[in-house]
C-alpha cells in the first residue's frame, strides 16, 4: 500500500494519475526540458524501482507504474520522491485527476507529516485544486491545514481532535485515497513500469526518442 515506508524516501511520498502509465510517461518526456526519455527497465519488484530510485542531488529520474488503471509516480529527488506540482500540471494539460500522497508516521526517521493535494480539470483555478489537507511537523510544533472543499467520505470529527497529529493519520490517508478511487492497496505492476530520466544517464530501450 502506498504511500508508506516500505522503500524509504522512495515511497513515502507518491503521485496518483488517473490516466495509463503510459500516457503519463509520454506526457513527462514531453513536458520536460529536452532530454528526457522514456525507458523499459525491465523491473520485477519494488526492489528493483527503489534501486533505480535512489535519491541524488538533483532529480533525475521517474518511475511510472501500473495501478489497476492509474498511474503512480515516483522519483529519485535528493529527498526522496518529489512530486511538486506535476499532479496540478495533469489535471490542467491531460484533464484527469492528479494526487500527492504523502505518509511519514509520527515513529519514522525524518519529519512525520500526513498530506493529501487532489487536484482535478473541475478544480478551483489557477491549480486545478480540488482539496487539500495536510497534517505536518517540520520541528517545531505540528500544524494542520486544509482548502478547497470537503468531500463527504471525510471524518470531519477526527479532523477537530485536540491532537493536530492525529487529526490526520496514515490509516485514514489511505481510507481517503480509496474512496476518491484510488486502487492504493493493489499491487502495482512492477514489469510494466517506464523509467523517465535524463538521456545522459545509461540508456537501455527507449520507448518514443529512438
Amino acid at each position: 500500500m502506498f504511500p508508506s515506508r516500505v522503500g524509504g524516501p522512495t515511497t513515502q511520498q507518491v503521485g496518483f494519475f488517473a490516466c495509463d502509465h503510459r500516457r503519463l510517461a509520454e506526457w513527462l518526456t514531453e513536458g520536460l526540458e529536452p532530454g528526457w526519455t522514456a525507458l523499459d527497465p525491465g523491473w520485477e519488484s519494488i526492489d528493483d524501482v527503489v534501486e533505480a530510485l535512489r535519491p541524488m542531488p538533483v532529480l533525475s529520474r521517474y518511475a511510472c507504474i501500473g495501478l489497476n488503471g492509474w498511474g503512480l509516480l515516483m522519483s529519485n529527488g535528493p529527498l526522496g520522491t518529489d512530486v511538486g506540482m506535476l499532479p496540478s500540471y495533469a489535471a490542467r494539460e491531460l484533464k484527469c485527476r492528479g494526487i500527492r500522497a504523502v505518509r511519514v508516521d509520527d515513529d519514522e526517521a525524518g519529519y512525520p507529516a500526513r498530506i493529501l493535494e487532489v487536484y482535478g480539470p473541475g478544480g478551483e483555478p489557477p491549480l486545478a485544486l480540488e482539496r487539500s489537507i495536510a497534517a505536518v511537523n517540520d520541528g517545531g510544533r505540528w500544524v494542520f491545514e486544509t482548502s478547497g472543499t470537503a468531500f463527504a467520505f471525510e471524518d470531519k470529527g477526527a479532523h477537530r481532535r485536540r491532537s493536530k497529529s492525529s487529526r490526520l493519520t496514515g490509516e485514514m490517508l489511505h481510507e481517503y485515497l480509496l474512496a476518491l478511487g484510488v486502487p492504493a492497496d493493489s499491487e502495482p505492476s512492477w514489469h510494466s513500469g517506464l523509467l523517465v530520466q535524463k538521456s545522459s544517464q545509461p540508456r537501455t530501450q527507449s520507448l518514443w526518442n529512438g
